[in-house]
Parts: C-alpha cells; structure tokens; sequence
C-alpha cells in the first residue's frame, strides 16, 4: 500500500481518497478505521457533576482553564474535559486557535472582534459570552480570520 500527502493552502479542507483496485476486506477495514478516527476528533466528553456529555466541537464557542480544570464552552453551558490545553491543541482541527495561555476558541463561531484600551475582545455567535485575546496571539486570530471562508 502507498501513502501519498498533499499539502496545500489551496484546498479548502481535508479530503482522504482511497484508490484500490479490489473492494476487499483490507479496503472495509481501512475505511472502518478512518471513520473511528473521524468521529473521535469530531466529538468530545463534557461533564456537568456526574452527568456526562457527548459535545460536538461544531457546537463548542472556546474551551478556557479555571482554577486548574479546563472547560468547553457552548452557548449556554460550560462543560469539564478531562484534557489539558496543550492536548487540546494538537488534537484539535484546524478551525480552533489558541488566544492566549488560557484559552482556544473556534474561529467558526466568532461574532466579531473588537480593539479597546483595555484588550482585545471577541464576541461570539448567539451568546453574550466574550473572551480576550492576548497581544501575543493577535496576530495569529487576525490572520486566521481573513483566511476563512464563509
């Protein structure tokens, strides 16, 4: 089996194609094993005191840390995860940045984003929830937003 990677700014998102002469087992394994790993990075356990949740990243605003616990954040919740920021980070796509040293938020769900003197603010989608940018990161948030697509 050849693997072959095409990397390009041009593409508008990731795209498997599989070319195989026979529609064999090793094919249905492949495929099975490629959904596994697409629905583990679509979705992610939240918890709200003993109750846990089955969260879609589509659905998650940012994810922020608080007293040493991290939580996601949907319009109208926020849920414990049992990762690190830095775990977070890797595992997450490509529509989700870091903002600061305490918080990752997904560029799909930003409403706007506003320059004060006192910071950076974003405003999110249906929801009066805000979140500062970090001076650091400002430069990074602002790329990713004229690069996406509506």
């Amino acid at each position: 089996m050849k693997i072959r990677v095409d990397v390009s700014s041009d593409y508008p998102e990731r795209e498997i194609i599989i070319k195989s002469p026979l529609d064999d087992d090793e094919l249905k394994k492949l495929v099975k094993q490629i959904k596994i790993i697409q629905n583990e990075l679509s979705q992610i356990n939240g918890y709200i005191g003993e109750t846990v949740y089955s969260l879609e990243l589509k659905n998650i605003l940012f994810f922020e840390t608080n007293d040493r616990n991290v939580y996601a954040h949907t319009v109208n919740n926020a849920f414990l995860i049992h990762y690190r920021l830095y775990e977070l980070e890797e595992k997450l796509p490509d529509n989700y940045l870091r903002i600061s040293k305490s918080s990752i938020l997904n560029l799909n769900e930003i409403s706007s984003l506003t320059r004060s003197v006192t910071g950076n603010l974003v405003q999110f989608k249906n929801t009066y929830k805000t979140l500062y940018v970090s001076r650091r990161f400002l430069k990074d948030l602002k790329n990713s937003l004229d690069k996406r697509e509506f």
